[in-house]
């Protein structure tokens, strides 16, 4: 019984404690008082738990955060770092960098060009220059309408996936 504890304690600091850690940094505080913080909300919620006096849908993770974020609004009046909304000068603005253009996508010919050549022309003559699945199995020297149709939703799928890798990539960039 008492390893299972330790291991959804252990669960819980994983969790949640990134995730208080964040809100009491973004209120004005540091890592030691999310600490702080933290682990009040968690003696808090074990002391209900113990009383059986938890609400039935709400989960570990989101009931401490929820203690801690009221935990750390005492803490943040008590020690007067809390700044209410009738003291914020007016004359605070988001930096003018903030809304930077987002990157020139790039052209969709560069991620059919990387597909490979054969796929660049299979596509082109489908979608460019309109010939039929007939003509294109002859021309590609298909054996069967099938192979052709299979082979350009192939070379689609590969479009497709460096179109996701590189929105992927800017994103994560």
């Amino acid at each position: 019984m008492r390893n299972h504890e330790d291991q959804w304690l252990e669960e819980i600091y994983k969790s949640t404690l990134p995730r208080v850690a964040r809100l009491v940094y973004q209120m004005g505080g540091n890592l030691e008082m999310a600490k702080d913080i933290f682990q009040d909300a968690v003696i808090i919620y074990l002391e209900k738990q113990k009383k059986q006096t938890l609400p039935a849908n709400v989960s570990a993770a989101a009931y401490i955060s929820g203690i801690a974020r009221i935990c750390c609004i005492r803490k943040m009046r008590q020690t007067e770092r809390y700044a209410s909304l009738e003291n914020i000068n007016a004359d605070i603005a988001v930096p003018a960098d903030y809304y930077a253009p987002p990157p020139a996508p790039k052209p969709l010919l560069d991620y059919v060009k990387a597909a490979g050549k054969r796929c660049l022309q299979l596509l082109q003559a489908f979608y460019y220059e309109q010939h039929s699945i007939q003509d294109i199995a002859a021309d590609f020297n298909f054996k069967t309408l099938h192979s052709a149709s299979v082979q350009k939703y192939k070379c689609l799928e590969k479009v497709r996936e460096q179109i996701k890798a590189s929105d992927y990539a800017e994103t994560v960039s």
